[in-house]
């Protein structure tokens, strides 16, 4: 099926889920017993994909990249997994209570890896310019004590991220994007990243981390300015660790 077929499909796959028919996309209030089998299916699908180009590669790739090596994995996905892709991509996530703005207006785009600087032993790229520039500064004042925990991602890692969310939210939606932003609304795509301190493990990604001193000496100093701020209107927790870098109608 060509591309025109998969657009035509996911026209279809919205208009249900506008009518909200497709139990599917439904976000409850009370989490599903189970992941329905599409998210199912994909995930499945979507982890062989990072086995094959490993963990690092798979922060990158992109969608007709992911496509390709599915098949070549004898995963490939079906017409309807993609129009649910593109239905989760293309939809409008207020209808399920996330508010932020879409940062990436084509689930195909791609992000040439001559606009990317691979930070060792992060696991992570960083965009060049203000991003690098900005981890840069972060660096030269905490030194070994702060690490890189999340950078660039293109459309397929924040799909993955999102789809393993509503997985572990029963399928919610609501719920999934509290804490990662749909494909397609992720400032990680377009520069922001995420930092941690060193051993600091699971709480580098909670409230807890703003007690650390890392956390204290770069935003009580200036360096740093906060993408999800407590109380932020856009559907989001309080994210701490999220480093604003690129502009955006989030307030500091």
């Amino acid at each position: 099926m060509d591309r025109r077929s998969f657009l035509s499909l996911a026209v279809v796959c919205s208009t249900t889920l506008a009518l909200g028919s497709n139990e599917e996309f439904i976000p409850s209030s009370v989490s599903m017993k189970k992941i329905t089998p599409t998210v199912s299916n994909l995930l499945d699908k979507l982890n062989a994909v990072q086995n094959h180009v490993g963990y690092v590669k798979f922060n990158i790739i992109s969608f007709d990249e992911m496509l390709k090596i599915a098949a070549e994995c004898n995963k490939p996905l079906t017409p309807y997994e993609i129009g649910y892709i593109e239905t989760i991509f293309y939809g409008d996530p207020r209808r399920y209570g996330f508010f932020g703005e879409r940062t990436v207006p084509r689930l195909t785009a791609v992000t040439p890896e001559k606009d990317l600087i691979y930070i060792k032993k992060t696991g992570h790229f960083l965009l060049k310019g203000a991003a690098t520039e900005k981890y840069a500064t972060i660096k030269s004042l905490i030194g070994n004590d702060v690490i890189l925990t999340s950078g660039v991602r293109a459309p397929v890692k924040q799909l993955h991220l999102f789809l393993k969310k509503m997985a572990s939210e029963g399928g919610n939606l609501r719920l999934a994007s509290t804490s990662i932003a749909p494909p397609g609304f992720t400032f990680h795509s377009v520069g922001d990243f995420d930092i941690g301190k060193v051993g600091y493990g699971y709480g580098n990604f909670s409230e807890k981390f703003q007690e650390t001193d890392v956390f204290k000496k770069l935003y009580n100093g200036g360096y740093i300015t906060i993408r999800y701020t407590n109380g932020n209107p856009f559907g989001v927790r309080y994210e701490p660790w999220h480093i604003k870098v690129t502009g955006g109608n989030e307030t500091a």
